[in-house]
């Protein structure tokens, strides 16, 4: 059975191959006046036959002969036009814009005007921004819904850039899109930024916070959330490398936020250093593609002209990498090795993932949100937005499955030997984020990008529940010194090990159906050696498990140690901080209903499951739903949950009444922790074998040798000592007081001006 492209949209043949790209629903799919049939744009089984009457098009518009993706019946079209005459596009600008233009207005505050503004003004300014822009995206995203999800809205401020003359010219826009993947995830940057804002400002009512640095926060922050949104509302990619650049240069900032601290300078550098990396693959990439159209008459750099015309990037390759004449690597892969590259920086991955446990000296807000819905996004959200090109890009996509793979273990082994909390959070979101990675290397687009989705409400609300332990118990932040403060923190204690339980996946939380579809997803696939990776994936997950169980111990049970701080200083969050760990703990409760797959539709009669997951689908290649099924999936459910359920428990059985025991006392045991807990020394692996000879280089060949000796030496002193000498021994001489000399040289020079205009 093989459904083709029809006028219902782009269909999965019976064998679980693509057939085109976008596959999942028709264009009608969302409609709310196109009721659904039993017969579906679904993804087949690998059984298919059971469920061949569901693969078949939609009922409604299954009349509709020749209509291509991204065309919509007659019927569609007059809604089209209500759309477009009830919300005008110029709106999505606005999205981005705002928390920009409070970014600008803080920094003037602080630097130019030096103006004394009551906290209120501070706050007020930055949460008008972003409770504008968050509405803006919910109403954008509604009458994207309406409209059945087809072309993308776009918003074109006017031309930007442009440059060549024939059929290799070349000309971008400043133009923002609003397409299914950027709408979702405008809602989850903006709702996470949200909640971020309002804790923010509850520590800032509360005293957390001085004016300064008040004033500091949310001008960072907003520049954090504007970038990010300029980054994912782009239409080209010069306008989101911008975006980009924007989120490395915020996440810089806020790693070197406690500038007076010891560590602020190291850790800003790291986080430069390493955004680096990541502006160098993606520059590549953009040069890389770029050249390629180029060359093939098709000079582009807007992501439709792009998906429209990478068919000729195909057979290209980067010969001139050949000394012999022979023919290069092809020149998609050295794209996708780009774009894989930009990721692992953005996404704390190794052997790039050090910056990320260093930035811990930032507000809670911005690591809450640097974890969650910013930088993360922006090095996930690069790989969804040119799905189309690393499906054809085979090695690229092995990179990203052996980074994920070996990130999400070796970071979870990393998280469970922390001793300060942050770090601990930092290397679960690295395992995490290694985790989603894994999944877009096996082709579960759908699944990865809402497992970083829940996963962003989940992480934000897990960093702010501590960020609040942090701020009562006066920004300590070492394990060893918290214990039994579930007494006068009963609220709080709900909190985290809420946020703890759906971030390993626990059933019904929000983490649980992501990561059961992602599972699903590596064990269906046909990559070799699958079945290793669904057991790193389930060992790794306990290892998580294990480590936020005992941080929750070690926290909120066992010995009293809180530095004999009154339950009244030690009491849950009150005001703005409750009310914005309350929203995102519904998010971190509900969030998961939004992305189940219908395998869990099915048994209860439920016609469809994951209808983001197939909004989605025009968007980023792969298909919503995994092929397995049956009981081999119910027996990967059920492994998931013994391992979090594993990890949770030894956790409680060695640090639920005692507490903190103190190192091992083996040697061998000591070391094994030692090196857990430094990642197996990589990063100094790193220092000792890049950062170290470079820095010699720098000092010694260049500072000492070019600057000092031949700049300064021969250039600077030799040129200044040669003037002084040149002007004392001869020209002095002209200076002898005589008429006659000078009338001379007055007629010399003359001559020699006549002489140089006729020549």
């Amino acid at each position: 059975m093989d459904f083709r492209r029809s006028g219902c949209g782009w269909i999965r043949t019976a064998a679980g191959r693509t057939t085109g790209r976008g596959i999942g629903w028709c264009a009608c799919a969302l409609s709310r006046d196109h009721g659904l049939s039993a017969d579906r744009g679904r993804t087949f089984d690998r059984a298919g036959a059971d469920r061949a009457k569901r693969n078949a098009r939609c009922g409604r518009c299954r009349t509709a002969r020749g209509l291509g993706r991204g065309q919509v019946p007659r019927r569609r079209r007059e809604k089209v036009g209500e759309w477009e005459a009830g919300l005008d596009a110029s709106v999505i600008r606005w999205i981005a814009v705002l928390p920009l233009i409070a970014a600008i207005v803080h920094g003037a505050l602080i630097g130019l005007v030096r103006a004394q503004i009551s906290d209120q003004s501070i706050w007020t300014i930055s949460l008008s921004a972003l409770g504008v822009s968050f509405a803006l995206s919910l109403l954008s995203i509604f009458d994207l819904v309406d409209r059945g999800g087809g072309e993308p809205i776009l918003d074109t401020l006017g031309p930007w850039i442009g440059g060549g003359v024939g059929p290799r010219s070349f000309s971008a826009e400043l133009t923002f899109q609003l397409d299914p993947l950027s709408a979702v995830f405008c809602i989850a940057v903006t709702g996470i930024a949200l909640a971020a804002y309002t804790f923010t400002i509850g520590a800032l009512r509360s005293g957390g916070l001085d004016q300064e640095a008040g004033h500091r926060t949310f001008a960072m922050l907003d520049l954090l959330v504007g970038s990010t949104l300029v980054l994912v509302l782009a239409d080209n990619l010069l306008l989101f490398f911008l975006g980009w650049a924007g989120v490395g240069i915020a996440s810089q900032l806020f790693a070197s936020f406690d500038f007076e601290g010891p560590n602020a300078s190291r850790a800003g550098a790291t986080t430069f250093v390493i955004g680096r990396v990541g502006d160098l693959g993606l520059l590549g990439a953009t040069l890389l593609i770029f050249d390629g159209l180029s060359r093939a008459d098709a000079p582009t750099l807007s992501f439709r002209g792009i998906e429209a015309a990478f068919r000729l990037l195909e057979g290209q390759s980067i010969d001139w990498l050949v000394r012999d004449g022979g023919s290069g690597p092809p020149l998609l892969e050295l794209v996708g090795v780009g774009l894989v590259l930009a990721a692992l920086t953005k996404c704390a991955q190794l052997p790039l993932h050090f910056w990320l446990p260093r930035a811990t000296d930032a507000p809670v807000a911005a690591s809450a949100l640097i974890q969650s819905a910013t930088t993360v996004v922006a090095g996930i959200y690069v790989l969804l937005r040119f799905s189309f090109l690393l499906e054809s890009a085979p090695g690229a996509m092995q990179m990203l499955v052996v980074a994920g793979a070996a990130t999400m273990w070796f970071a979870s082994l990393a998280a469970a030997t922390q001793l300060d909390v942050l770090r601990l959070v930092a290397f679960t979101t690295s395992s995490i984020l290694g985790l989603v990675l894994l999944g877009i290397g096996v082709g579960a687009w759908s699944s990865a990008a809402f497992l970083l989705l829940t996963q962003g409400f989940v992480k934000a609300h897990l960093i702010l529940a501590l960020g609040h332990v942090i701020r009562v118990m006066g920004g300590e932040t070492d394990l060893r010194r918290m214990g039994g403060l579930a007494q006068p923190m009963r609220w709080t204690q709900g909190m985290v090990g809420l946020a703890g339980l759906a971030l390993v996946g626990i059933f019904p939380l929000a983490g649980f159906f992501p990561i059961e579809e992602l599972l699903a997803h590596v064990a269906s696939s046909d990559r070799p050696g699958r079945w290793w990776l669904v057991a790193t994936l389930l060992a790794s997950l306990g290892v998580l498990a294990f480590a936020i169980g005992r941080a929750f111990f070690l926290i909120f049970w066992g010995n009293v140690r809180h530095g004999g701080r009154t339950e009244q200083a030690l009491g849950d969050p009150t005001g703005l901080c409750q009310h914005s760990l309350t929203a995102l703990a519904v998010m971190t409760v509900a969030a998961g209903a939004l992305t189940p797959s219908q395998f869990w539709g099915d048994p209860w009669g439920v016609p469809e499951m994951d209808s983001v997951g197939h909004f989605l689908s025009g968007s980023i290649a792969g298909a919503p739903d995994p092929l397995l099924g049956g009981p081999l999936r119910i027996r990967l459910i059920a492994a998931l949950l013994a391992s979090g359920a594993i990890g949770i428990g030894v956790a409680a059985r060695r640090y639920a009444r005692r507490g903190y025991r103190g190192e091992p006392k083996e040697i061998t045991a000591r070391a094994a922790v030692l090196a857990m807990r430094e990642v197996f020394f990589i990063e100094r692996l790193l220092d000792a074998v890049i950062v170290r000879p470079l820095r010699w280089v720098s000092r010694w060949a260049l500072v000492g040798g070019i600057e000092t000796r031949l700049i300064d030496r021969i250039v600077v002193s030799g040129g200044s000592g040669l003037v002084r000498r040149l002007g004392w021994s001869t020209l002095r001489r002209l200076q002898n007081g005589r008429l006659q000399s000078y009338a001379l040289l007055g007629l010399l020079s003359a001559l020699v001006a006549i002489v140089w205009m006729v020549v």
